[in-house]
């Protein structure tokens, strides 16, 4: 009986370990952690267009404040916002009513001034030959010295006269001259081609010099004006090509071309300003809000990602990081950021065609977490 048992105690104490094995087994694949669900992506080559975007308000080149330069009431003013206008053309008409009459007396006086011109003459003419006909009686001793010297000084007040009559009429001239230039004024003509942006003053107004009357535009030369991010900068030449809409054409394309970079960086948004000329063919008026960018270069293969994926501390850092998947765990690689565009980056170094990308940032990953690609 005792032989019985013991022969059955070897297979009793197998069973027993390989329960408590099993046991132990199990406990450890309860404490495992799950792999990191993850969207991830290959990465690939492809051509890159690089941009740098812009925003801002288009303005005209050519924007001129009208004032008038007379004094008086607006008789008439025809024009509306928004008509067009070459230059010289006449716009407003003030009351010239005074201006003439003023013009009609310097007129009056001008001539009176030509009349003590042609008198005065005619008195140097006959005292040059007194004082001709004083000096031959002098040699005959027909007059004495003192009757000569009376001549001679009459011939030289005669001219005197004639040189004052001279100046008369010239300042006479001169004042006709700013009198009718008054009357001139009296109708304000258009300093440029544009159109009428605003009206300022309207009929049965009175103005008064340096009175603003109305603002000129010339939406033919208009440019955009933006503020760009000073880590976009070194992308940035003059000449380059820019694309941009507004909301007045949707769906609508319009070409411009950057014309400069000013110099200074904004300290507070740390930004830049730029110009960019547009062609526009007339079609978009100044004051509209355009949204586009400038094309910063264009590459046939690239390695490309979105820079979602991408680790750095702030955008204008180049040396940054991302996680690929290897052997179904994350595996962390320093990269180098080229250019940037739509969400975009060009990645120089660290990544290759065909490396599977974790698309997207997660604190569940780091180096060595598995992971798996989700749908």
């Amino acid at each position: 009986m005792f032989d019985r048992y013991f022969c059955l105690l070897p297979f009793a104490l197998c069973l027993l370990l390989s329960g408590c094995q099993q046991k132990n087994t199990a406990a450890v694949k309860a404490v495992e952690t799950p792999p990191v669900e993850v969207r991830v992506v290959r990465v690939e080559s492809r051509p890159f267009t690089s941009t740098v975007a812009v925003t801002g308000t288009l303005v005209s080149r050519t924007r001129v404040e009208v004032k008038a330069e007379t004094i008086g009431r607006v008789l008439r003013f025809p024009k509306e916002e928004g008509d067009p206008v070459a230059a010289g053309e006449p716009v407003i008409w003030v009351d010239d009513e005074d201006s003439r009459l003023a013009l009609k007396q310097a007129e009056s006086a001008a001539l009176v001034a030509e009349a003590a011109l042609e008198r005065a003459k005619v008195i140097e003419a006959h005292s040059k030959s007194e004082n001709e006909r004083a000096q031959n009686l002098l040699k005959s001793g027909g007059i004495t010295e003192k009757d000569f010297k009376a001549a001679e000084l009459a011939e030289q007040d005669a001219r005197a006269q004639v040189a004052l009559a001279q100046a008369q009429l010239d300042q006479a001239r001169a004042a006709v001259a700013v009198a009718r230039k008054r009357v001139e004024d009296t109708v304000v003509r258009a300093p440029v081609t544009g159109e009428i942006q605003q009206k300022s003053v309207n009929p049965g107004a009175y103005v008064e010099a340096a009175t603003p009357v109305f603002t000129l535009v010339d939406n033919r030369r208009l440019e955009l004006e933006s503020s760009v991010p000073s880590a976009d900068i070194a992308q940035l030449r003059p000449g380059q090509a820019v694309t941009f809409s507004v909301n007045s054409y949707p769906g609508e394309r319009f070409e411009g071309r950057l014309i400069e970079i000013l110099p200074a960086v904004d300290a507070e948004s740390r930004s830049a300003k730029v110009r960019v000329q547009v062609s526009a063919g007339g079609r978009l008026k100044a004051g509209m809000f355009a949204q586009g960018e400038i094309l910063t270069g264009m590459q046939k293969e690239a390695v490309v990602i979105p820079a979602a994926a991408v680790y750095r501390d702030d955008r204008s850092a180049k040396d940054s990081y991302v996680f690929v998947v290897e052997n179904g765990k994350a595996a962390r690689r320093a990269v180098r950021i080229g250019r940037e565009a739509n969400s975009m980056l060009e990645i120089t170094e660290g990544l290759k065609p065909g490396d599977a990308l974790i698309a997207e940032q997660s604190v569940e990953v780091a180096e060595g977490v598995k992971v798996r690609a989700g749908s």
